[in-house]
């Protein structure tokens, strides 16, 4: 696979960082996909309006109460987003945890060089 990268995206303010010296940061390889995985979890489906597809549907299981979701509800819509980025091959684990309005995610999974990746987010 050819190394790819982007700008770092702090995971917080969901903002561009900069090193010491005002220097835009970047992340390369594995960990520009791993941050493009938090990104699209990070962002309900239509919030971007460029790309009306990208995001995760969140109005599916937040939109409900949690006694009316079936038992893998919420583990798919999170598995649809995070197949959104092409070079994740296999989503090894979903975890997840709903305190009222609040879902934390977690999740493992392969890319297609066969390398790991993880990452967790909290959506509010």
């Amino acid at each position: 696979m050819e190394d790819n990268y982007t700008l770092r995206i702090d995971p917080e303010s969901r903002d561009i960082t900069f090193d010491a010296d005002g220097m835009m940061e970047t992340v390369a390889g594995d960990d520009t996909t791993a941050q493009a995985v938090r990104l699209t979890l990070q962002t309900w489906l239509g919030e971007f309006a460029l790309v009306p597809s990208h995001g995760t549907d969140y109005e599916a299981i937040m939109g409900k109460k949690p006694k009316d979701l079936t038992e893998d509800e919420i583990p798919e819509v999170i598995r649809a987003a995070i197949f959104q980025e092409p070079e994740v091959q296999e989503v090894e684990e979903v975890n997840y945890t709903q305190t009222g309005r609040a879902l934390d995610i977690s999740f493992v999974g392969r890319l297609a060089n066969g390398n790991t990746i993880s990452t967790e987010v909290t959506m509010n």
